[in-house]
Formats: C-alpha cells, structure tokens, sequence
C-alpha cells in the first residue's frame, strides 16, 4: 500500500472514531517515510483525540499514552515544516491541553509570526481558536479568578490573539474601534 494510502485509510480511521487503529497506521507510515511530517503529526493528532475522547488512564491509574510523546511528534512535525500553520497550531493547541501554557503561547507567537510574513498564510482562525483555549484554561487554572498573577500575565496575549483573529492587525487598530468622541 503507498504513503498516501495509508494516510488516506489513517485519516478514516480518526473519522469512525478508531484513533488507536490510526495511530497503528500512522506509526507504520513513520517507519517507512521518517522524513514525512504528515505520520508524525497524524499519529500525535490521534492518540490527542484518543486521550480526549476515552481518557488516559488504565486500571492502575498510569498513562495508556504518553503525552510527552503526543508533544514530541507535534514538536518534530511542526519543525520539520514549519511553514505549515495547520501542524503549529495543532503543537500549541496540545501544549495547551498538557497545561503548557507559557510553551503554548510561544508556539502561538510563532504562528502570528508565520502569518505576518506571508500574504498567502491565514493564520487568523487559529489565532482565534488559541484565544478561546487559553481563556478556558487560564480560567480553569485560577478558578475564574481573573485577578489572579496567573491570569494577569496571560489574558492579555488571549485577547491580542483573539482581536487578531477577527481580522484586525493589531490590538491597537482594535481599540481605535473602541474608542469613542
């Protein structure tokens, strides 16, 4: 079976909800095409949804899946295509999900960036969906106490990224709108 037919039956995998079939596929897909990003970062997206969607705890109470392992190969695939905002945002959206918030926010940085240099990279639906996670988290970790130094520090990177993702270039430009006579 070629690459692309594994990615293909893979990608249908994650669709009927069988993301450790996926991630048998993916792997296989690795040990043959090592440098294609494509397996590292489909396996990372489905043992992520795995984890979502059946929890990540066996009988003993220790990990079914290694989430420093679901970091890495976001890491590696992002890396080895960092031109690809679709595998950035996916590395920081799972940053976020392990409670990496400030490595998250990085990577977020980096995509902003990404999308600044080219015209032909839209960036602003992951801006704005960055936003939204990070709010959910920093809520979740401070208790919805936005007062807290926690959330201080990091709110008001959410709400650059969310203002960027609505299309405006910068917060500046955003607050003009605000602003009244």
């Amino acid at each position: 079976m070629s690459g692309v037919d594994v990615l293909t039956q893979a990608a249908q995998s994650i669709t009927q909800g069988d993301f450790m079939g996926a991630m048998g596929l993916f792997e296989g897909h690795i040990e043959t095409n090592p440098d294609d990003p494509s397996g590292y970062h489909g396996w990372a997206e489905a043992a992520l949804f795995e984890v979502q969607e059946n929890g990540n705890m066996d009988e003993k109470g220790n990990d079914r899946i290694n989430e420093g392992q679901i970091a890495a190969y976001f890491r590696k695939a992002s890396g080895m295509d960092p031109e690809n905002a679709d595998y950035l945002a996916a590395y920081s959206n799972a940053l976020i999900e392990f409670d990496r918030i400030p490595m998250a926010i990085r990577q977020f940085k980096k995509l902003r960036e990404l999308g600044e240099r080219s015209d032909e990279v839209d960036v602003s639906f992951h801006l704005y969906e960055a936003a939204r996670l990070l709010i959910d988290a920093i809520d979740l970790k401070t208790n919805f106490d936005r007062s807290e130094d926690f959330a201080r520090q990091f709110l008001p990177v959410s709400v650059e990224f969310a203002l960027l993702g609505l299309g405006f270039t910068s917060a500046e430009e955003a607050l003009e709108y605000l602003q009244t006579e």
